[in-house]
């Protein structure tokens, strides 16, 4: 016999009438109900996931400080930041005809490059960094910092590391 939706309760799928459908769609987010999850299982994942997102977020920013280091103006930037337009990174397109490479190439550099409008140059420079080296440091303590995360959540996956309901409600 085939399975009917829906496939996690087969006394409802056994039912004739559209009843089953609706009921089915009602809930199907229920994951109590049909996946056998409790409440302390989806506290823990939705912790250990938190892990995961802030590693995202380090690595995001470390690749930002290694793009700056590697292919911007930063420290030209720190000596002259009034007339010095911040570089982003450079634009690799082989697509790119001679007239679009005239127009992306802006702020003193030697091709084509992004301009960083989003006032990042002025915070790093605002909590002390003031050369490459200084990016570059950064951007492998944010990858270093992200592995950490993730270690941590796969760790709270774990039986051993995983924190009670009560943690979560205290």
């Amino acid at each position: 016999m085939a399975l009917r939706f829906p496939s996690f309760s087969q006394g409802l799928a056994q039912d004739p009438t559209t009843r089953r459908i609706w009921f089915g769609i009602a809930t199907a987010h229920d994951f109590e109900s049909h996946d056998d999850i409790t409440e302390e299982r989806l506290y823990q994942n939705i912790f250990a996931s938190h892990f995961g997102q802030l590693a995202i977020i380090f690595l995001w920013t470390s690749g930002n400080l290694f793009h700056v280091a590697w292919q911007g103006n930063f420290e030209t930037w720190v000596q002259d930041p009034l007339h010095v337009r911040p570089i982003a990174h450079a634009i690799w397109d082989p697509h790119f005809g001679q007239p679009a490479v005239e127009a992306f190439t802006r702020g003193g550099a030697l091709g084509p490059v992004n301009i960083a409008y989003s006032g990042v140059y002025q915070w790093w420079y605002t909590i002390g960094l003031r050369t490459n080296g200084d990016l570059y440091t950064g951007a492998i303590f944010l990858l270093i910092l992200s592995i950490i995360s993730l270690i941590a959540g796969w760790l709270h996956l774990q039986p051993k590391w995983k924190p009670s309901v009560s943690w979560f409600k205290n």
